[in-house]
């Protein structure tokens, strides 16, 4: 099988180089904006008048229609080009930015969000594409390694960016500046990026009815997860959801009755990509529960203020920019198997040190354990990558990536409500309110102790589940073609 990335840059853009820069700004300026506005939250609320967890929308909005639209914008990648598809991206996130910066109600601020959320559903995946096209096929370790430099990169630099913004200029310039990143990368990749040319798969239809059934799936079961973790598995949560299982048995229907789906399901019955896709799931859905549970930790039980909690996940954040290109570039001389289940050992090493935390645990061990599990990841994701892609035809390689990108942000939206379960769960069956709320700093030591005794239950389960991803990439990878 050979892959010659045909509606690509790659042989139309000046150099590898350029046009990776153009991959490289336009992913960072959306990993910026998700860091900058979580830090503007409270501001946001003050203003309108909301309370936080409906201000929280303002972000779950957008990470909902990331999700929901990746997969159909990856297959419109597929038919368009690349050079089309993430122009259009970075012009509509920038105006999307510039709505929200002039929001007068915190309605238009969602919608503000939403057209982001179109944008950045454009962005992601094609970020990827126009990456590995730059370097060709041998190199896609990599190229993958590189642009998730540029994500870690804007998530570290997001939230210091937000706030030094919005300090000095108030909380609306936070979105002006992200739209000035995007306008940025839209104006490189129009003149980095040469045009698409002509293939076989522009000439096929476009799945309409598919992409509306991937859409109404994934945005209903991300949107019943989301509710569940803010108020708890309840009647509407569950109801969402079943409704999404339904409309998600459509999409598979119509995705095995039609000559072009949005994405191609009988690529599942090669062992490597089904097994791939499926550990690529668990790795981000155990390691991302870090993410949530660490801050409650350092926060109420530690008393850290937000400027510590923040600096525990700079030193990790530093390793999985080291970790993610060198082993990219390793696993394309070497193969992937030992680079996806080495990233996938760090990270249990991680979990299980996260799992021996208590009140009386030394300030140094959340920075010693946040750094196997985040270069873990680094050293997971772009050899996993590699070893999806290789059995993926031509014609398919720009959905297969929204579907990746589709499969690291479900992971790590699925991963807040299964922890929060497992913690309020074990605080319920000692007595105390099922909610992680109760939870401050300050509170009584009992409550605290549930608390902690929940987080280690949850680090050690999504353990166990983390090493179930270990064994499945042990699976043999195919020999790339280079």
């Amino acid at each position: 099988m050979t892959h010659n990335f045909i509606n690509s840059p790659k042989k139309t853009s000046h150099s590898p180089w350029l046009a990776f820069s153009v991959a490289a700004l336009s992913i960072m300026g959306s990993a910026l904006d998700r860091g900058a506005s979580n830090v503007i939250l409270p501001n946001i609320a003050a203003e309108f008048g909301s309370d936080i967890p409906t201000a929280q929308w303002i972000n779950t909005t957008y990470l909902l229609m990331v999700a929901a639209l990746l997969l159909p914008m990856g297959r419109l990648t597929d038919i368009l080009g690349s050079k089309k598809v993430i122009v259009s991206g970075l012009i509509v996130f920038a105006f999307g930015g510039i709505g929200s910066s002039v929001a007068p109600s915190i309605e238009i601020l969602l919608a503000g969000r939403v057209l982001q959320g179109i944008g950045g559903a454009m962005i992601q995946g094609t970020a990827f594409i126009i990456a590995i096209a730059a370097f060709g096929e041998g190199q896609r370790g990599k190229a993958v390694g590189l642009v998730l430099i540029f994500v870690g990169l804007g998530n570290v630099a997001g939230p210091a960016v937000g706030g030094l913004v919005t300090t000095y200029a108030g909380w609306r310039s936070v979105f002006i500046v992200t739209s000035l990143v995007s306008a940025a990368g839209a104006l490189l990749a129009f003149t980095a990026l040469g045009s698409h040319r002509p293939n076989p798969i522009s000439n096929s239809q476009f799945d309409w009815l598919g992409a509306a059934l991937c859409v109404s799936t994934l945005s209903a079961l991300l949107a019943g997860i989301t509710m569940a973790a803010h108020s708890g598995w309840s009647f509407i949560p569950i109801t969402v959801i079943a409704l999404s299982l339904v409309s998600g048995g459509l999409f598979v229907w119509r995705g095995l009755v039609v000559d072009n789906p949005i994405l191609n399901l009988r690529l599942f019955r090669q062992p490597i990509f089904g097994l791939s896709i499926l550990s690529n799931l668990i790795c981000f859905l155990g390691m991302s529960s870090a993410l949530f549970l660490l801050p409650f930790y350092l926060k109420y039980v530690q008393g850290y203020p937000p400027d510590k909690v923040g600096s525990v996940f700079i030193p990790a954040a530093a390793c999985m920019a080291i970790a993610s290109p060198l082993s990219g570039r390793l696993s394309d001389r070497f193969g992937t198997r030992i680079f996806t289940v080495g990233g996938l050992l760090l990270g249990t090493i991680g979990l299980i040190m996260l799992a021996t935390l208590d009140e009386s645990s030394h300030d140094f061990l959340p920075y010693i354990a946040m750094i196997p599990i985040s270069a873990g990841m680094g050293a997971f994701y772009g050899p996993n990558n590699s070893a999806i892609l290789s059995v993926t035809p031509d014609s398919n390689q720009s959905a297969v990536i929204g579907f990746i990108n589709l499969i690291r942000n479900s992971g790590s939206l699925i991963s807040i409500p299964i922890s929060a379960t497992i913690v309020t769960l074990v605080m319920s069956s000692m007595g105390f309110e099922a909610n992680l709320s109760a939870v401050t700093h300050g509170s009584e030591t009992e409550l605290i102790a549930s608390f902690l005794t929940g987080m280690r239950v949850s680090f050690i389960t999504l353990t166990a589940v983390t090493m179930v991803g270990v064994a499945l990439s042990f699976y043999p990878n195919p020999k790339f073609m280079r």
